[in-house]
């Protein structure tokens, strides 16, 4: 009599149990780490946050973020509200990242990449405080996943979902949307028939008049949309813009860009230049190049006030590390994400009256778990008595 055999699990349940295995591990310790370092409500537009919330006005100064705070405002709590949604931003963010990273290289890489992207400091500080930055860890990087999906298998949906995804991430941070028109553009002409072109370029348009109505509404009512929206444009473009001449207060701005991005990517930023210019060829880099490029002109030579701005390029970068086969690549990342936890975990703003530490305090180390101990808030040109004191 032959013994009875077990089981044997079919090929299609172990492709399931290993193509879900790595997104499983990545969502586990972000929403663990993000809940074991969150902080009380202190950041900059926080409290702005909460009050226009508990206002009813759901608009704080332009753009506004009608839209976050609305969502926000649907719960008694609202500060809770923003901890839940910005962790759930973060959680979600990373594990789509990895399915984005797996259309550039393999499984093990694409987890590396993703641990990375979890643990780059001001990714993981914005997952911590109550703001809109959170916002783009997910959505951006989730639009440009539903554009490479419908690129590959043509499904129509599929252009509903990347209009819907984009819609809702510049309602989060209207000039993060802005921002990524090129990218949206770029995919309409040139990767899509052309009545499928409109189609999804008229969802976007559609989708968008669903938060930008009752922004302009809020404005009106409130605070007069279009002096509000005017006194901001003169404010950046006079003021901050390094295109108004070349003075303390205006070089701010490409530290402010490039110090952030040299502490958090150092590791691979070798692979970055090499890769975004390796392989022109590529419709994916140009595509990741088009994703990156507004943004960083703009911060550059008008306005980047906190190293979450970044937020919205950094899956870009990450996805131009893995674009390229390397040997190195793996071990890379993994030196990426354990200084950038280093970082985020053991620095914090160190008090002091010299130019250079304050920098760091200010762009870098407020970024922190240290940051969000001490509630850091300094602005550096107070604490440095310029006469282009904010």
């Amino acid at each position: 009599m032959g013994t009875r055999s077990e089981p044997v699990p079919s090929a299609g349940f172990a492709r399931i149990t290993r193509d879900f295995t790595f997104p499983a591990i990545l969502a586990v310790f972000v929403l663990v780490s993000r809940v074991l370092c969150r902080g009380p409500l202190y950041f900059g537009d926080g409290p702005n946050h909460i009050a226009c919330i508990e206002a009813k006005t759901y608009i704080i100064q332009a753009p506004g973020y009608w839209l976050f705070n609305r969502i926000a405002g649907l719960f008694s709590d609202p500060v809770l509200a923003i901890t839940v949604m910005n962790i759930l931003f973060s959680a979600a963010g990373v594990v789509v990242f990895y399915y984005t990273a797996c259309f550039f290289t393999g499984r093990v890489n694409a987890f590396l990449a993703a641990l990375a992207y979890s643990t780059i400091f001001y990714i993981w500080f914005s997952g911590e405080i109550h703001s809109t930055y959170a916002s783009q860890i997910v959505f951006p990087v989730a639009t440009y996943y539903a554009l490479l999906c419908y690129e590959r298998d043509r499904a129509k949906w599929l252009l509903w979902l990347a209009a819907l995804l984009f819609a809702i991430g510049a309602g989060l941070r209207p000039t993060d949307g802005m921002f990524l028109i090129p990218l949206v553009l770029y995919f309409a002409i040139f990767h899509m028939p052309r009545k499928e072109a409109v189609v999804f370029l008229s969802l976007i348009t559609l989708f968008c008049i669903g938060w930008l109505i009752p922004t302009w509404v809020a404005f009106e009512r409130y605070d007069d949309g279009l002096r509000a929206f005017a006194t901001y444009v003169t404010y950046v473009s006079k003021k901050q813009s390094i295109l108004t001449g070349v003075r303390m207060y205006t070089l701010a701005n490409p530290v402010r860009y490039v110090l952030p991005l040299v502490a958090g990517f150092w590791p691979v930023l070798g692979l970055v230049f090499r890769n975004a210019f390796r392989n022109g060829s590529d419709w994916r880099i140009k595509s990741l190049l088009i994703w990156i490029a507004p943004g960083s002109l703009f911060f550059i030579f008008s306005l980047i006030s906190d190293a979450p701005y970044l937020n919205y390029l950094t899956a870009a970068i990450l996805l131009l590390v893995v674009s390229v086969p390397g040997k190195w690549t793996g071990k890379l990342l993994v030196v990426t994400a354990l200084s950038n936890a280093f970082v985020f975990l053991a620095l914090g703003p160190v008090p002091s009256q010299r130019l250079p530490v304050n920098i760091m305090n200010s762009f870098v180390l407020r970024c922190t778990h240290g940051g969000i101990e001490q509630r850091y808030n300094k602005i550096l040109s107070q604490m440095q008595h310029f006469d282009d004191a904010q």
